[in-house]
This record gives C-alpha cells, sequence and structure tokens, in this order.
C-alpha cells in the first residue's frame, strides 16, 4: 500500500511537471571517471575545538580543513532566506554529480551527508564534561523545494566504538516553512569525547530524486558553553550586495551610456547582529573599475548606523545611485566592483580574558570573515539578468518544447553570440535549434534567427558556453533568445536565485507560448553583441542570408528549402556527406534525409557566389 501510494505520487508529479518549467538540484563538480571521492582523499590532521563554518570562504563545496566528507553538499549563496551570514551549506537529495541516488527505488533512504574532520576531545578535562555545546542553525526550503513529513535531517555525533548516533532530527513539511532559520544548541555527552570524534549532518529522503531542500549555517561546537549560548560577538554581512544597474547585472557598454538613468540605481546589503546587545556599526560602500584597477566613487564611508543595530537584529544598508559622470564612457569596457563592508568590532574569537592583563584570541574563529562582500556590474558586450553564479537549473521535458528569454536592447546592435550554462554534462551533445524571436505570436516572420546546435559541454558548473550565430543579426527593443530541444529528458540551464526574472521566461509546450509562473529565479542565458564581429560585418550578407528559409526543424526527414540556390550539399555532423534527395519544388526545394541516422547534420548552401551553411536535427 505504502509503495503504490509512491507510485501514485510519482507519476502526478511527472504529470504535473511534464509541459512547464521545473526546477532541478545542480551537480556539485563536473567529475571524471577517475575522481577520487572527497572522502578518500582527505588526509588533514585532527582538528582541536573550538570548531566554527560559517560557509562565508567556502565555494562549491565545503572546506576539506573542516570537512572529511561533504561533496553531496553544495554550498550556495542564493539558495538561503535570511541567513545567518553569507553563503548556506545546501542538501537537496542528489549525489555530486546532480543525480539521483537511486533512481529505481520507491523508498526513502538516506542521500546527502556532511561529515566533519576527526576532532580530539580526549584532552578535555572533567571540569568541562558538562560545558562542551554543539550549536548549528537551520531551514526548510528557502529558494529550493519543500521536503515532505517523510524527509528528515538529522544530527549524528559518532561514539568511540565508531558507531553513529542521531542526537537531533526534524521532518519535513509545511509547518516549518517559515521563511526563516532556526537555530539549535545540544549538548555534547561525555560518552562522546574521544580522540576521534566526529559529528555528521545527514538527510534522508526519497532516492529516485524528491529534491527536497535544508539548509545549514554556522556551525559552532566549543567548550565552556551552556544551553542558552546562542549569542556571538560576531556582525555579519548576510548577502552579496545587489549591482549598480538593474534589471540587467551587465550591459553592453553602448546600451548603458545611452541611457544611465534607465539602469543606474540604490545598491543594498543585509547586515546581522548576531550578539545579544546593541552594537555600534559603521559601513562603507565602494566602486573601483577591475579593467583599469581605479577607483570610481566612494557611495558610502563608514557611515554610522542609525539608530544603533539591536540585539538579533536584521537591517538593510543602503547606498546612493552611482554618478555616470564619474565612468569612461570610451572605454571598451568596465568592470565596476561593488565592495561592502563594516566596522563593528569583530575581531578573533575571544579566549579569555585577564582584567587589566590582556586578551587572549584564538585564531581558528575570525568574525571578520564574513563583513566584506563584493560583487561585479559589467559594462562590456552581453545583457544578463544573472549573477553568472547558477543555484539551481531549470527547464522543460518535451522533444519540441522551447523556452524563450525576453530582452530590451536599447540602441540597434548586432547580435552575434547567445551564451548559455547547460551545467550536466550529460547534456553535452544533444541537438537544440537555437532561436531569436521579435515575437512570440507563432508567425514565421517574427523569427530573426534559426539554426541548429549541439549542446556544449561546460568546463565547470556555471560556465556559460557561446553559441555564435552562422549569420548575426541586428536587433532592437524586445527580442527573445532561446533553444527548441529534441529530447524527451530534462534539458537544463543554470538559475540563479539572487535575482527573480521569472516575469521575463516563456515556454511553448503545446503550440501556444505561455508565460513562466512556476520558476523564480533568472536563466543563465545572455545575448551577447560581439564589438570585433560588428566592426567588419557587412550588411548584404546578412539580408542575402535571411532570404533563404529552412523547415521544419528539427524534422523527421523531410525538409524545405525556400530561396533561390545555385548548391546544395548535406554533411552529417564528422563531415561525411550524407544520404540525401533534392528535388525542386515551388519557391525552392526539398531534400530528404530520412535515409540517415538521427542526429544533426549541415547544409551547405551556395548562393550567389557566397557559401552559407544550415546546421538541422533529424530525429526518429
Amino acid at each position: 500500500m505504502r509503495k503504490s501510494g509512491i507510485l501514485i505520487g510519482l507519476l502526478l508529479l511527472a504529470v504535473t511537471a511534464y509541459g512547464q518549467i521545473v526546477e532541478r538540484p545542480l551537480p556539485n563538480k563536473l567529475r571524471n571517471l577517475n575522481d577520487v571521492p572527497l572522502a578518500v582523499q582527505q588526509t588533514q590532521a585532527t582538528l582541536n575545538l573550538p570548531f566554527w563554518d560559517d560557509f562565508s570562504t567556502s565555494t562549491i563545496t565545503p572546506s576539506t580543513l573542516l570537512w572529511a566528507s561533504g561533496d553531496q553538499v553544495r554550498i550556495s549563496n542564493g539558495t538561503g532566506v535570511r541567513a545567518p551570514s553569507l553563503n548556506v551549506a545546501v542538501f537537496d537529495g542528489v549525489d555530486a554529480n546532480g543525480a539521483p541516488y537511486n533512481t529505481t527505488s520507491l523508498i526513502n533512504g538516506k542521500t546527502d551527508s556532511l561529515v566533519s574532520q576527526p576532532i580530539d576531545l580526549s584532552i578535555l578535562d572533567a571540569s568541562q564534561a558538562d560545558s562542551v555545546f554543539f550549536s548549528f542553525f537551520w531551514q526548510v526550503t528557502g529558494n529550493g523545494e519543500l521536503p515532505d513529513q517523510e524527509d528528515s535531517l538529522t544530527l549524528q555525533f559518532k561514539n568511540p566504538s565508531g558507531q553513529w548516533q542521531t542526537v537531533w532530527s526534524t521532518i519535513g513539511g509545511i509547518d516549518l516553512q517559515t521563511g526563516e532559520f532556526m537555530q539549535e544548541n545540544i549538548k555534547v555527552n561525555p560518552s562522546y569525547f574521544s580522540a576521534d570524534f566526529q559529528f555528521k549532518f545527514q538527510s534522508y529522503s526519497r532516492l529516485a530524486g524528491g529534491f527536497d531542500t535544508w539548509l545549514v549555517d554556522y556551525i559552532y561546537m566549543n567548550k565552556s558553553r551552556y544551553p542558552a549560548d546562542t549569542a556571538y560577538l560576531d556582525r555579519a554581512l548576510t548577502r552579496k550586495p545587489s549591482f549598480l544597474t538593474g534589471p540587467y547585472t551587465a550591459l553592453p557598454t553602448e546600451q548603458f551610456f545611452a541611457n544611465p538613468s534607465r539602469y543606474l540605481q540604490e545598491t543594498t546589503v543585509e547586515f546581522l547582529n548576531l550578539n545579544s546587545s546593541f552594537q555600534p556599526v559603521q559601513f562603507t560602500a565602494t566602486v573601483k573599475d577591475l579593467v583599469s584597477n581605479q577607483p570610481i566613487q566612494t557611495l558610502n564611508d563608514n557611515t554610522v548606523a542609525n539608530p544603533l543595530p539591536g540585539a538579533f537584529e536584521r537591517r538593510t544598508f543602503t547606498s546612493p545611485v552611482l554618478n555616470p559622470t564619474n565612468l569612461n564612457a570610451l572605454a571598451d569596457s568596465l568592470w565596476l566592483e561593488t565592495t561592502y563592508s563594516i566596522r563593528s568590532g569583530d575581531n578573533y574569537f575571544i579566549e579569555d580574558i585577564n582584567p587589566g592583563v590582556d586578551t587572549t584570541f584564538n585564531t581558528n574563529i575570525d568574525y571578520r570573515l564574513n563583513d566584506t562582500v563584493r560583487i561585479v556590474t559589467v559594462l562590456d558586450d552581453y545583457l544578463a539578468y544573472d549573477d553568472g553564479e547558477p543555484d539551481f537549473a531549470a527547464g522543460i521535458n518535451q522533444s519540441g518544447g522551447q523556452l524563450a528569454y525576453a530582452f530590451y536592447v536599447e540602441e540597434r546592435a548586432l547580435l552575434t553570440h547567445i551564451d548559455i550554462n547547460f551545467p550536466f554534462v550529460q547534456q553535452a551533445g544533444e541537438p537544440i535549434e537555437l532561436f531569436v524571436w521579435d515575437n512570440l505570436n507563432n508567425e514565421p516572420e517574427s523569427i530573426l534567427f534559426q539554426d541548429s546546435y549541439s549542446v556544449l559541454r561546460p568546463s565547470y558548473i556555471g560556465e556559460l558556453r557561446a553559441y555564435e550565430l552562422d549569420t548575426p543579426i541586428y536587433v532592437q527593443d524586445t527580442i527573445y533568445i532561446g533553444f527548441q530541444q529534441a529530447t524527451n529528458e530534462f534539458l537544463a540551464v543554470g538559475l540563479d536565485k539572487n535575482s527573480n526574472t521569472g516575469q521575463f521566461m516563456y515556454y511553448n509546450v503545446s503550440g501556444q507560448w505561455r508565460q513562466n509562473e512556476f520558476v523564480n529565479g533568472s536563466f543563465l542565458m545572455r545575448p551577447r553583441f560581439d564589438k570585433n564581429i560588428a566592426e567588419t560585418f557587412d550588411d548584404s550578407d546578412a539580408g542575402e542570408a535571411r532570404d533563404i528559409v529552412l523547415y521544419p526543424n528539427p524534422t523527421e526527414g523531410l525538409v524545405f528549402l525556400e530561396g533561390e540556390l545555385d548548391h546544395i550539399s548535406v554533411f552529417d555532423n564528422w563531415g561525411k556527406e550524407a544520404n540525401y534527395e533534392l528535388s525542386k519544388v515551388t519557391n525552392g526545394y526539398s531534400i530528404n534525409l530520412g535515409f540517415n541516422k538521427k542526429g544533426i547534420y549541415l547544409l551547405r548552401l551556395t548562393q550567389g557566389g557566397k557559401v552559407r551553411f544550415k546546421r538541422i536535427i533529424l530525429r526518429d
């Protein structure tokens, strides 16, 4: 009965997900067959108390200095909501490659885990036996998926016999979705005091991939603590600053300087006082050009937070709009780094105070690590809504389905590339049809560009690969870039959760375009306007190329070409001439490719002494 219920749930999930944009967790790394698991690599020396990690200096996976095993857990700055500090550890129910643990299983079981390096507790004396406590913050869902009541997150301690014992746990469910982080403070029983003590966070969820999200942050274990010891002499910046421009995080220089006031905006950052008393705080915000390494403007200079931040208070600090006259309008590109920092008295952890004599600091904990955050706003040759760091992936799972993403182009510009992050290596080689539209009305004349490509393998999780337009096109005003897929498998695009431009996403799985209502975030998908290509581009080539119309694409065998051509030949993806039948029809030609295996084929078209190429997808 239980299995039947789960099976029905999975089928309902599949039906619901089919035909709309859905999210999936990311892999943590791009693995090769010879990669060694993180747990096997670690040979770190045993740690001593205190143990502290707020993940603010980690990227992608936890630090191997502190963690013996954790490559299943992803470090993210966009998944947590109102986190204690920058970055959180994400338990999302998939392995390090972004795949379910067991696609054929109908049961719940162990999924993600995060295991500490050994910690020597054997050196603690009897007077400290009752004063060792372990605290952490946790959140359910965040910007991810809600775990259900069959899912759970546990904290486990390893006893001297090497056995893992659960000391805390929580189950999922809508009642826990408060939008806040909760803190736990757990006494470490002296029975766990050994020379190689370890702790482990372990999630349990559907092995076939429930994609449930648990978040953990700000882990602290030390002696001389007590049950109510949940305040810290730490003031933190909890997220990256907002961008200097909006809604775009990057713009072509020409488009920006055509109307700076349209894009420039105030910048903000989020602050949290983790202490139980008020604290004077000053904050500074500066802008620097990374290309010239020159300061541009100080937006705030040791500005006093007024009124003083109270106990456990969260606050937003705001800086004025950047003055555009401080920017070099003739620069080829400007990479503008915004840096926020605070002065609040944060320092190393205080181990001991001898009044009137000295203070002993423990350098294992530096509370200043979370006092500075940065973001880069780019003025170069592309438009972007994202911050370049995917937190999830999103897409559709229907052959022939289409995704589109809307952008506004201020000045007439030559579109030369579409840059897309396809984060899953197993998607490499999948055929796609890239499109540029000026309207999503399904009229043929709304298609400004269409051509066939293969998904390119990323060299790292967030890499945007360039898909160059064989024939660049001039665009202005609203355009839509996107693709059509030729597989029923989930074809994922990187999704940034730090900004939400879901209203600019569209999908078509039934012949009609629909605006996204399901996904919050920004695609890592960008139109690019290469300046070097634009300088040598011949307008006459662009007009001539648009005279050639090819359809349907993808095709099951028969292709039609409208336009006058001098010669047509077809090659497979390896450069070998394909098998095909060419016939003259009204207004053009028909090509029968039905004698070939499915895949991408290249049409070599000669017209007026000029040679052009069109890619076409042949599917079953």
